[in-house]
């Protein structure tokens, strides 16, 4: 196999494993410490060029490893990403960013290594994934689409409100900020709730969260 395999993971033993692992099929591999940050990875990666890079989402700088992804697609760089993560949606974002395909770490080491070394060769290897993130892609953004649709009834006063229980402020918080009565602010508190249909100040805020709402901009 021409060329080396780059392995980006902050669990050392992990790493030392999986070079192990590769090495005995023949490959050349080199682990790069993350705690450098992500532009310095990347540059490594592209002094290296490499013919394929693994990578954990969870490494320790702003964004993870995900900020790798990208940048390293625009190369042409092979990237495989190898994580813990169990939320569909990070997959889903990686996969987006340019990821050749994403392995669990719960799986079997001969299965990650094979399909590493399946990469590294440019074989074709779990074509139907990117396929199937693309598909839970649109799923769940309909779903997110359909619960925000409630959202549209709240006045302007109503979202600010809601965007206060978001931060954690109480209705006397709100009533201190915004010079109103606590009474006025439960009112309005009511009125959220009845429109999002949820019996809750904590529902009405987890309904906000999943749906990815956010408050409209004020009109300049």
């Amino acid at each position: 196999m021409a060329g080396c395999i780059v392995l980006v993971d902050d669990h050392p033993l992990l790493a030392l494993g999986l070079r192990q692992q590769l090495e005995r099929t023949g490959a050349s591999v080199e682990i790069l410490d993350p705690v450098v940050g992500p532009e310095a990875l990347i540059s490594a990666v592209a002094d290296r060029a490499p013919v394929c890079v693994v990578v954990d989402l969870g490494l320790p700088f702003p964004g993870g490893g995900a900020a790798l992804i990208e940048p390293l697609a625009r190369r042409s760089v092979p990237t495989v990403v190898l994580t813990g993560e169990t939320e569909r949606w990070r997959w889903i974002e990686a996969s987006q960013a340019g990821a050749q395909v994403i392995v669990s770490k719960a799986e079997p080491l001969d299965e990650i290594v094979d399909v590493i070394v399946r990469v590294a060769a440019a074989e074709p290897v779990r074509l139907h994934q990117r396929a199937e993130l693309a598909a839970e892609r649109l799923a769940i953004e309909h779903d997110r689409r359909r619960s925000r649709e409630p959202f549209a009834d709240l006045s302007r006063r109503e979202q600010e409100v809601l965007a206060g229980l978001m931060r954690g402020h109480g209705p006397n918080d709100l009533a201190a900020r915004d010079f109103v009565s606590v009474e006025t602010v439960r009112t309005q508190v009511k009125s959220v709730l009845r429109k999002l249909r949820v019996g809750s100040q904590l529902e009405a805020v987890a309904l906000a969260h999943r749906s990815g709402w956010a408050p409209e901009s004020p009109a300049s």
